[in-house]
């Protein structure tokens, strides 16, 4: 039996050729009925889109590029870019679009923008993170479509995408757990001071105490690795060694406090209260398993990855995409 064509589903369809090449393309402004009839019957006829053909003919790689930072690659699996990987590369295969990955770090000023320049992809999702910052500046005037998850320290450039989750409020919804629990001695342990969600998650927890009377507690930084955490959390009781709960701004950096807190004598929560933030696999392999506040990692990826897909076919997209966070209560708090 003949492979069925483009001509078989529109005329099954009862639509033009171009109709249905629009449909089967992902056109996003087509007849609601039409488009249903026009995959309605490429699925009856067993249609498979020739894609190859469609990407030479609109002069399209036909691939989007998703830059990490190198280090992340030998990470423990379940962290923070793990579930924003999955959620984008399942946006990307959705599109029919073929996923490159590109690391990066903090060395690599040049590779990944010629990379970019170079057409061999329609356009890049980057997962932020701290060791590759430096891309916000090389990446602001690429040629192609850019969608950063976490929101830069910079201006990533008029025709940037930023996808992230609302740090503010997740920060807010940690310290409130923290004094609805009775704590009133509360610590942080933040990321880097050059790093928006770091500073969001900062300031929520501050207003949501001050809203309640309670002065902060010392403020420590990491940067969002287990051992960073570790040594905040021995910094945190040299400061205040009374002190009963601690925000972690990262389920990472939440496990080296805990491990610190343990070796201490201080039982948590009998003794102190933590809180983290992401909730990833760390999270739940804790003893206790960490509260934390959720980022809807999946879906952030999720999000840059159809964003990024519908400008590179030229549709409106807004330059923000902010989604909720959710606090969820194990047994730390």
């Amino acid at each position: 039996m003949a492979r069925p064509t483009i001509l078989d589903v529109a005329a099954a369809a009862g639509v033009s050729r171009a109709t249905a090449a629009r449909v089967l393309a992902g056109a996003a402004n087509v007849d609601p009925v039409m488009t249903a009839s026009v995959k309605r019957h490429a699925e009856l006829l067993g249609y498979e889109t020739n894609f190859a053909a469609r990407v030479l003919r609109g002069g399209r790689a036909g691939a989007i590029g998703l830059v990490l930072a190198f280090n992340e690659l030998g990470s423990i699996e379940g962290t923070f870019f793990t579930s924003v990987l999955k959620g984008a590369a399942k946006g990307l295969s959705a599109g029919e679009v073929q996923p490159v990955l590109l690391p990066a770090d903090h060395e690599d000023l040049d590779r990944i923008p010629r990379f970019l320049r170079s057409g061999a992809v329609d356009g890049a999702i980057v997962i932020l993170q701290h060791e590759i910052t430096h891309l916000v500046d090389r990446l602001m005037d690429s040629p192609v479509p850019v969608a950063w998850v976490g929101r830069p320290d910079e201006e990533p450039g008029a025709a940037a995408i930023v996808v992230d989750a609302d740090n503010y409020s997740g920060g807010v919804e940690a310290a409130r757990a923290l004094v609805d629990a009775g704590r009133r001695r509360i610590g942080i342990i933040t990321g880097p001071p050059d790093m928006a969600q770091a500073r969001a998650r900062t300031q929520g927890w501050t207003d949501e105490l001050a809203r309640h009377g309670i002065a902060p507690g010392p403020i420590v930084h990491g940067d969002f690795t287990v051992d960073s955490g570790a040594a905040a959390m021995a910094r945190l009781l040299q400061r205040d060694p009374q002190l009963d709960a601690v925000f972690a701004c990262s389920d990472l950096m939440a496990s080296g406090a805990l491990r610190v807190l343990q070796a201490a004598g201080r039982a948590v929560p009998g003794d102190v209260s933590l809180v983290g933030f992401d909730d990833v696999a760390i999270a739940t392999a804790s003893n206790p398993p960490l509260t934390t506040v959720r980022q809807p990692l999946e879906e952030m990826g999720r999000t840059a990855a159809e964003a990024v897909l519908a400008r590179v076919r030229g549709e409106q997209v807004p330059s923000e995409h902010i989604l909720p966070t959710t606090l969820i209560r194990r047994e730390s708090l």
